[in-house]
């Protein structure tokens, strides 16, 4: 007997790399499916049911965020009537964002398939400005407002100071404290009072990269910024990152970019 494949869909219009739309009534009862490449959060205000995602059944609650991850297969049964948003983001909508916390707040969001809330009000609020916002910048700042306050939600506060989650949050706490990056795991595992093993090993738990690919994906986040924003000349670029010449700077950038730093100034000119 020939098996049926699971249904991809894609809800997104190109090139849009992010979206938000209010929930379409017709959508409270759907068939298993996954999504082709992008991140989708659900934020119900009102509604009952359960939504089953790779097997795991969970009931709801409103208000919740769903959260279905680009290669989940899932399905919902939702009560009339259902009220919400649906807020789908492409991975270059993050990967591009200069904004290296919305990186991790993705990441931490990513951990879990449904957020519960006391109050609906903020939340439904944001959602409703990013639905309307076109600017690309206001519309990184309030996605990063969404995932902060959905988060808020699950802090354990007895979480212990040596957890893997708890040394990755300081971990990005200290590399976007604004002080002079430092390119050694060693540096930064010191200052939380762990070892290079420990640190990696809490890195690879959060977001499945070691400390040394975060530590990178930062030093060129940062060089972007300084390079698009600022009139520093190359050579002073690399210098402010640590580099010991503009050479080493150039080659470490094209290695993580695909291009050069004087590439990259003539594209975003």
């Amino acid at each position: 007997m020939k098996r049926k494949k699971i249904e991809v869909k894609d809800k997104m219009e190109h090139p849009r790399l992010i979206k938000v739309a209010a929930f379409d009534l017709s959508k409270n009862i759907t068939k298993p499916h996954k999504h082709n490449g992008y991140l989708e959060l659900v934020f119900l205000t009102s509604t009952s049911g359960k939504h089953i995602i790779d097997g795991r059944e969970a009931l709801i609650q409103a208000p919740c965020l769903l959260i279905i991850r680009k290669d989940n297969v899932h399905h919902w049964e939702l009560t009339d009537p259902v009220k919400g948003f649906v807020l789908l983001v492409k991975n270059q909508f993050v990967s591009q964002s200069l904004d290296f916390e919305i990186n991790r707040l993705v990441g931490g969001i990513k951990k879990f398939d449904t957020i519960y809330f006391k109050e609906a009000r903020t939340i439904e609020n944001l959602f409703k400005l990013l639905a309307a916002e076109e600017n690309e910048v206001c519309q990184e700042g309030l996605f990063k407002v969404i995932l902060a306050k959905s988060l808020e939600q699950t802090v354990d506060s007895k979480q212990s100071i040596t957890s893997p989650q708890n040394i990755y949050d300081r971990f990005c706490e200290l590399l976007n404290e604004g002080a002079s990056v430092v390119n050694h795991v060693a540096y930064y595992a010191e200052k939380l009072n762990t070892s290079p093993q420990n640190l990696n090993a809490a890195c690879k738990k959060n977001v499945n990269l070691t400390a040394s690919e975060l530590l990178a994906g930062y030093i060129i986040k940062e060089a972007k910024r300084l390079l698009f924003y600022t009139s520093n000349s190359i050579s002073e670029v690399a210098y402010e990152l640590g580099f010991s010449d503009k050479s080493n700077f150039s080659k470490y950038f094209k290695r993580y970019t695909g291009v050069t730093p004087k590439e990259f100034k003539k594209q975003e000119s």
